[in-house]
């Protein structure tokens, strides 16, 4: 027979300030797709005015421009994401301090691991990566003349 549960003032506290976190996660989530949405835009735009102010010309700025933008955004998004992470982290450890309190036997969660490093290279970063090499590899190319301006 299970006990009937019961929350206590500290359960109700945690599970609201849970609540919050998991807003706060989805709201960096949200940005974090918004991040990668404005630097392809902001890319695409640069480029534009980069051209036309050379008199459609192609320029090293051409190249070092966009790639500053990306990296720029790339900060961004990994820092965003990097919080996110620890957003997560503190609602299992409250997750499970709730479980603790309840005598709760095998309740276990994952255990979230954050570092800048792993926030910096993971998969959802592929976008600025491919951006990145791309606008390199445009630059090597006109740098080296095996483009034409």
């Amino acid at each position: 027979m299970t006990e009937e549960y019961k929350k206590s003032c500290e359960d109700e506290l945690e599970l609201i300030e849970i609540q919050q976190l998991h807003e706060a996660t989805l709201q960096i989530s949200k940005s974090c797709f918004e991040f990668k949405k404005l630097c392809v835009g902001l890319i695409g735009a640069s480029v534009a005015v980069l051209v036309k102010l050379s008199g459609n010309e192609i320029s090293h700025s051409l190249f070092f421009v966009p790639l500053l933008i990306c990296l720029g955004f790339w900060i961004a998004d990994f820092t965003a994401y990097y919080y996110q992470r620890s957003t997560r982290a503190v609602m299992n450890r409250k997750l499970s301090s709730i479980a603790d309190r309840n005598s709760i036997v095998g309740f276990q969660r994952d255990q979230v691991k954050i570092s800048w490093f792993k926030s910096a290279f993971n998969l959802s970063m592929t976008l600025y990566y491919v951006l990145g090499l791309l606008l390199i590899a445009g630059w090597l190319s006109f740098n080296y003349d095996w483009i034409k301006p």
